[in-house]
């Protein structure tokens, strides 16, 4: 089982290295997969060292990005003034590439938090309890939701990139390029072409984690759901196994919830920066789209506006999606365990019941924004309600504003309006 997962999430793992996300730690505790050919007993350890390297190198040059575009506002060899929101988009999405590329070190780097989670997932599918509940891994269906996901990834950077290339070279649209450029020269041909592989290798860092969430996620909730189907196939009302069924259950249930605990040590943090920095994104794109539509509409930009927006809501979306589900699916089985015959159950087996029924109806097991919030789907409801509100609030101010205000005060007052409502 272990040579199966490392062989599917194979693509995914090197999707990952070539954008600097994934290494494996100094000394890893996860036995890798072996082919039946012969193999060095002592293999080189220049190739980990290198990548792990480049994972720091691709770290520190995010980070150092941030830094690098803040004069920008001020000061710039092609400075333009009144770009101030299309700035704002740029730093923030420099922002959440390097809180990403971070985020997913100290995954990888920390033995306790990857490196757990592949002893949890071999242990979890191959141990007694498994054979004995006659558990299917369904690793093809986990596989095709790997490939999936990974081609879909390197779809988006693939896009991206190649109009990032045709925004630098063309006069689609100018003005986005120099505020790209700033607070460099953008008539370098040079730094045009390192400008393209840098935005480039920050489309791979800001979608590929958004896949690894996408791949965790499923194969966890998998898990929980083969539970639900031995549940689901086992006549409660008269099984004579039943309680013993349980009981294998419930232990099983447990390793699965110590699996979600681990994934969410790490991926809370990408998650809340998913949220807040995706969301304050989105804002300041709604303003700068206003800001064209009221002056002279210009449909270059506003479609490329558009574009963006949307990956903003896009992201977040599918995270919270696949969050819930992993919620959903580790609390389906209490849907099922009301319905057990307890005649001519010992107290052991009362116990067993008793301790599943509280799992279940006791905290709630999930992804969680910085350990706080569960992501359930009430609270992505209740999250949109929220929005949908400021969002009315956000839409009667503004078109007080547009009537009240000339277009040079336009901007000013409706980024307020966004900030402060």
């Amino acid at each position: 089982m272990n040579t199966s997962r490392s062989v599917y999430m194979r693509p995914l793992y090197l999707s990952l290295a070539i954008f600097g996300l994934y290494h494996t730690p100094k000394h890893s505790q996860v036995e890798p997969a072996k082919d039946t050919g012969d193999q060095n007993t002592n293999p080189p350890r220049i190739l980990p060292k290198a990548i792990r390297f480049y994972c720091i190198f691709i770290c520190c040059l995010m980070s150092l990005s941030v830094i690098r575009y803040l004069p920008s506002f001020w000061v710039g060899v092609d400075f333009i003034p009144d770009l101030t929101a299309h700035r704002i988009v740029n730093v923030i999405w420099t922002i959440q590439n390097a809180v990403n590329s971070l985020v997913l070190f100290v995954f990888f780097e920390q033995k306790n938090h990857f490196e757990r989670h592949e002893k949890q997932y071999i242990n979890v599918t191959t141990d007694s309890i498994s054979k004995r509940l006659k558990t299917n891994p369904r690793t093809e269906h986990v596989k095709r939701h790997i490939i999936r996901a990974t081609i879909a990834g390197w779809m988006v950077v693939l896009f991206n990139t190649g109009f990032i290339i045709f925004l630098f070279f063309s006069d689609f649209s100018p003005k986005l390029a120099y505020v790209m450029c700033n607070p460099l020269s953008c008539h370098s041909l040079a730094l045009k072409i390192l400008m393209c592989l840098f935005m480039s290798v920050s489309t791979g860092v800001w979608i590929f984690p958004a896949v690894l969430h996408y791949s965790l996620t499923s194969g966890i909730a998998t898990q929980f759901q083969e539970l639900y189907d031995v549940i689901d196939n086992t006549a409660l009302e008269d099984c004579p196994n039943r309680f013993e069924t349980l009981k294998c259950v419930r232990y099983k249930h447990l390793k699965l919830c110590k699996m979600v605990e681990t994934v969410d040590q790490s991926l809370s943090y990408y998650i809340a920066n998913v949220y807040l920095l995706n969301i304050g994104n989105a804002c300041f794109i709604i303003y700068e789209m206003i800001h064209e539509i009221s002056n002279a509409p210009n449909v270059p930009e506003i479609a490329i506006s558009s574009f963006w927006l949307g990956a903003c809501f896009l992201v977040p979306f599918i995270t919270s999606v696949n969050s819930a589900n992993v919620h959903e699916k580790a609390h389906g089985l209490s849907s099922l365990i009301m319905d057990v015959n307890l005649d001519g159950a010992t107290m052991q087996d009362l116990a067993h019941i008793n301790l599943l029924v509280a799992k279940l109806h006791g905290p709630s097991i999930g992804l969680s924004v910085l350990g706080i919030i569960t992501i359930t789907k009430e609270m992505i409801l209740t999250h949109h309600h929220f929005t949908t509100m400021i969002k009315r609030n956000h839409s009667t101010h503004i078109n007080d504003v547009i009537k009240n205000s000339n277009s040079m005060k336009l901007a000013n007052k409706i980024i307020i309006i966004i900030l402060f409502s």
